[in-house]
């Protein structure tokens, strides 16, 4: 039987998660994976009140676990960028595997720690960056390397997707659903990076390097956040048949690379608008295979545990032949260019030749109107002013925030414009 001395670094709910699995279900993963792991040394800034088995060795220099000749792997689950990217080198010069959840770290320091892991020949994992227990990372890793990926398409964040389910199938608004996934243990205390689309976008970038050969650069990333969605966009939404998702998104055309991640309209017949609660989801086309769809668990401390585990035990096994980033043309350019239909939603007021001086407007532009939605004011309290929706045909990042800002400054537009992608389930 193989085996694997492993030194954690990191007991939150994630790397408690991950202790708890390797020695209370020792003899299941054995039997499973044929690989005995041991766990040699423990690294917790609060020191041993917060490790709950007595006989390990924990120490709070988290530095010291790192350079421990007996060690075989870090892993790797305290999250942040800079201190981890110093413990991360420092294992890999002291020769030891890398397995982490952090996608802050990989999106921003790849590059150089994959060379250095190349360098010193050791691997690293990170399937539990992206989708948690739910096998991207190995979908793209192994599954279709022999396949080259033309774009893939995905919701990447679970608090976003439950936020935004929760505003679709209880009618409530942007804050509530917030607090509601507090409440359940599926939105952080300060849950900025999960609706502001930080989060999705550093996945998207770790998805891009690995589907079309680019090096890893988040700065490359156009992204956008949840917080603007209103239920009133939700109810227009479903009226044009579409549900709203936050769809991170990647394609490879004539060698560029384009990413992005954005709140978009998703038409309800395709398998991604189907996608509620916390769940993940990626569908990804390939020239041979066609599409590909992964579904399941995007967060949570045991199905993150679990990916952490696999990395393990592949480890163990001898971990990966691929070279990330190796003998590619493909170069990132920022996605501005990339067209797409737009949701409008402007409140205006209730009065003759606002909608024909709106038409103008796109007509001047050579934008064209692909559907408008108005209602008569349904109250004496509301014949001041109308909401009007409307659908454009197919326009750039760039185009669209043009748009918005000459709609906005129209005398007759009461309110900020709500502007949002749509996207093509034929792309």
């Amino acid at each position: 039987m193989k085996s694997l001395k492993v030194g954690l670094c990191g007991v939150g709910n994630v790397g408690g998660s991950v202790l708890n699995n390797i020695i209370s279900s020792s003899s299941l993963l054995e039997a499973q994976s044929g690989v005995h792991f041991e766990i040699i040394q423990v690294g917790a800034r609060k020191g041993n009140k917060v490790v709950p088995y007595k006989d390990l060795n924990v120490t709070k220099n988290l530095l010291e676990v790192a350079k421990n000749k007996e060690v075989d792997v870090l892993v790797e689950l305290i999250g942040g960028v800079d201190f981890a990217y110093e413990l991360v080198s420092t294992a890999i010069r002291e020769g030891k595997h890398i397995v982490t959840a952090n996608k802050a770290l990989i999106s921003t320091y790849g590059n150089e720690l994959f060379s250095l892991a190349k360098e010193n020949d050791v691997e690293i994992g990170f399937e539990a960056s992206v989708a948690g227990g739910t096998p991207v990372i190995k979908a793209l890793r192994e599954g279709l390397v022999a396949n080259k990926v033309s774009w893939f398409a995905g919701i990447l964040n679970g608090t976003s997707n439950y936020i935004l389910s929760e505003m679709e199938s209880n009618k409530t608004s942007f804050d509530l659903a917030l607090r509601k996934a507090q409440e359940l243990g599926l939105a952080e205390s300060d849950p900025s990076l999960d609706i502001n689309g930080t989060d999705a976008a550093q996945k998207a970038s770790i998805l891009a390097a690995l589907a079309f050969h680019v090096p890893f650069d988040f700065s490359y990333v156009s992204y956008g956040g949840i917080e603007d969605v209103e239920p009133e966009d939700i109810k227009y939404s479903m009226e044009l048949g579409y549900s709203i998702k936050h769809i991170a998104y990647g394609k490879l055309d004539d060698n560029l690379v384009s990413i992005n991640a954005f709140p978009s309209l998703v038409d309800n017949g395709t398998l991604l608008s189907k996608v509620g609660k916390e769940m993940n989801a990626l569908e990804v086309f390939s020239e041979k295979v066609g599409s590909t769809v992964y579904y399941g668990p995007g967060a949570g401390p045991e199905p993150t545990a679990s990916a952490v585990i696999a990395d393990l035990v592949d480890i163990a096994k001898g971990g990966w032949d691929l070279e990330i980033n190796s003998n590619s043309d493909n170069a990132l350019q920022l996605s501005n260019l990339e067209k797409s239909q737009r949701y409008f939603r402007l409140q205006v007021e209730n009065k003759t030749g606002v909608i024909a001086n709106i038409s103008s407007i796109f007509a001047q532009n050579n934008i064209s109107i692909e559907a408008l939605i108005q209602h008569e004011a349904k109250s004496k309290e509301d014949l001041e002013s109308i909401p009007v929706v409307i659908v454009s045909g197919e326009i750039t990042q760039d185009e669209a925030s043009s748009l918005q800002t000459v709609l906005e400054d129209l005398k007759e537009v009461i309110s900020d414009v709500k502007n949002f992608r749509i996207h093509s389930s034929n792309i």
